[in-house]
């Protein structure tokens, strides 16, 4: 089941980069929230029952799509699979419950989409909208954002699991929750220009051994200097770049590094007690 709602979140929030229907995006990404709240009840109810999971996913390359109306097909048909899925083991009645009735709703909602604008996400015709860049300047921050993209999803799936797994310590599981919820806004902002520039590429499970068994104060440690160093990159793309829209986005992301530093040394703190 968790790798059931994992893949759903993912879908729905690629279907609102890919989308340039802003009202339907806006469904896209609200239904996205929503399954990864369902991940996350998941995994705690099977964190307190004693029933083990991984974060593992399939490839979302399946999503790919030419237009809006197929793509919407495409997440009718998850959605549908996933009120299908009987393996509930370890999480309980009222949530599978919750589950159910958000996603016949969801249903009935994706059901009066009708659109059949083009998807522009993969052309990589490498311009943005409002912002005029030009190839060189389209290149350095594309492959900023591919990188960061994914990176984004390795924190969002190992905060996530942590905090799951430690969820006797207030303190640092609303550390973890913050980070998690910053990693989910930065992979939304890295993958919606992405889509724009029409370079959109999805992501892909990550490393059991990132997050299962790990020393938790030896990971903290560990990406408070990474915290740090993806501050000092920010601000030399930023300066790379030369382009004032572009740039001031990047100093707007590295003050969050740094404040994700701060984070992860309060949950550090509060995990040496």
């Amino acid at each position: 089941m968790v790798k059931q709602k994992q893949m759903n979140y993912l879908k729905f929030l690629y279907a609102s980069f890919m989308t340039t229907n802003r009202e339907i995006a806006e469904i896209y990404e609200d239904f996205g929230l929503i399954e990864y709240k369902h991940m996350m009840w998941a995994m705690n109810d099977m964190v307190k029952n004693g029933v083990d999971f991984d974060m593992d996913i399939d490839s979302l390359r399946d999503l790919k799509s030419t237009s809006i109306n197929e793509l919407n097909q495409k997440l009718i048909a998850q959605i549908e699979n996933s009120l299908k899925n009987n393996n509930t083991n370890g999480i309980d009645e009222n949530t599978i419950k919750r589950f159910k009735s958000d996603e016949e709703y969801m249903i009935s909602v994706l059901k009066t989409i009708n659109d059949d604008t083009k998807i522009t996400a993969f052309d990589e015709h490498k311009t943005l909208k409002n912002i005029e860049i030009t190839p060189a300047q389209a290149d350095a921050f594309n492959f900023f954002l591919v990188g960061e993209t994914f990176k984004e999803y390795e924190l969002i799936t190992i905060y996530s699991y942590l905090k799951a797994h430690i969820n006797d310590n207030v303190e640092a599981v609303n550390c973890f929750a913050d980070l998690a919820s910053d990693s989910i806004y930065h992979l939304k902002r890295f993958a919606k220009y992405a889509a724009e520039l029409g370079t959109l590429s999805f992501v892909r499970s990550i490393d059991k051994e990132k997050y299962k068994n790990v020393e938790i104060v030896k990971f903290l440690k560990e990406n408070i200097e990474e915290e740090i160093d993806a501050e000092k990159e920010c601000l030399i793309l930023a300066e790379k770049i030369g382009n004032d829209d572009l740039s001031n986005f990047l100093l707007f992301i590295s003050r969050q590094e740094v404040y994700h530093a701060e984070l992860l040394e309060r949950a550090l703190s509060h995990l040496k007690k």
